[in-house]
């Protein structure tokens, strides 16, 4: 499965952001699991999305289910072609507040390279900054849900033609395949 998911966490959405608010997948009867709803659950997604360097102090999982529910209005509405309104610039903006970057000199065999270091109060700071990037340098277009009706994930395609369907292909992708192979041996079988 590559790197789809890590320690059970999906990271599908092409984006730190988008995988943020995949943090709450559907369970088989269709009901949304919060992943990060407690200290553990967010400290395991900090770790898995590698930010765990960057985070200088633990977050409030409440606080930062806050932020991720505001973040899936922006979402909805940039799908929706429209802005993502003051609230969400004030609150993105609060966040951002809180990250630091620090540039650093190094002389290595290369000869010198500038290294930027990013330290973040809280996770969401980091989360904010990807919206901010990704906000201010997107295509509309390529913002697309799972095309799974049972799925809840989230993705930006970064595919050369925009035609991604699915979260995963190893995963909603083959559900529509086996589907439909399914279906297919059943008019044969009806037919025959």
């Amino acid at each position: 499965m590559s790197d789809e998911f890590r320690d059970g966490m999906p990271f599908v959405g092409s984006r730190l952001w988008l995988d943020f608010l995949n943090t709450t997948p559907l369970d088989p009867d269709g009901r949304p699991v919060d992943l990060v709803a407690d200290a553990d659950g967010l400290g395991r997604w900090t770790d898995a999305a590698g930010l765990a360097g960057e985070v200088s102090a633990g977050e409030d999982p409440h606080e930062a289910g806050r932020f991720r529910e505001i973040l899936r209005g922006a979402f909805e509405r940039l799908v929706r072609g429209e802005a993502i309104g003051d609230d969400v610039v004030a609150e993105v903006d609060r966040r951002l507040a809180g990250v630091a970057h620090r540039l650093r000199l190094t002389v290595g065999a290369d000869g010198p390279q500038l290294a930027v270091e990013r330290r973040a109060a809280g996770v969401t700071g980091v989360v904010a900054e990807d919206f901010a990037r990704f906000v201010c340098d997107h295509e509309p277009a390529r913002l697309k849900h799972c095309a799974n009706p049972a799925c809840s994930m989230v993705f930006y395609d970064v595919g050369k033609n925009a035609r991604r369907r699915w979260c995963t292909m190893s995963v909603c992708g083959n559900r529509d395949k086996v589907g439909r192979f399914r279906d297919r041996k059943r008019r044969e079988a009806g037919t025959a």
